[in-house]
């Protein structure tokens, strides 16, 4: 059986682990409730957040530790979540580079007739 790896985002973590600290409900509870697989990860997510509070989600650690990415400055808790944010975030770049594609344009407008008198 492959095992695959989830990620969770940070405010999904922020949730399960608030949920466990309202008291009423055991690590295997949860992660049955959230379809974490394993009740350790549970534990791990509260043992991080008693420590750093919600700033314990804030990088993603995987892979190589030399690597550290900062993912959480965005958070999605669906990927239709994610793809809208993105599409959003491209619009705006296209419209970006629209402004100064005409902005470099004009100045180069500029710098000919100054050239040319």
């Amino acid at each position: 059986m492959v095992r695959i790896n989830k990620k969770y985002s940070k405010n999904f973590k922020i949730k399960v682990v608030r949920k466990y600290l309202e008291g009423n409900t055991s690590l295997t509870e949860i992660a049955k409730e959230f379809q974490i697989a394993s009740k350790t990860q549970v534990y791990e997510w509260v043992k991080k957040y008693k420590e750093k509070g919600e700033e314990a989600f804030k990088f993603e650690m995987r892979g190589n530790s030399s690597s550290k990415i900062f993912s959480e400055e965005y958070s999605f808790d669906s990927l239709e979540e994610e793809i809208e944010f993105l599409r959003m975030e491209n619009d705006y770049l296209r419209k970006l580079s629209e402004i100064l594609k005409k902005k470099l344009r004009e100045k180069n407008k500029i710098i000919i007739a100054n050239n040319i008198s």
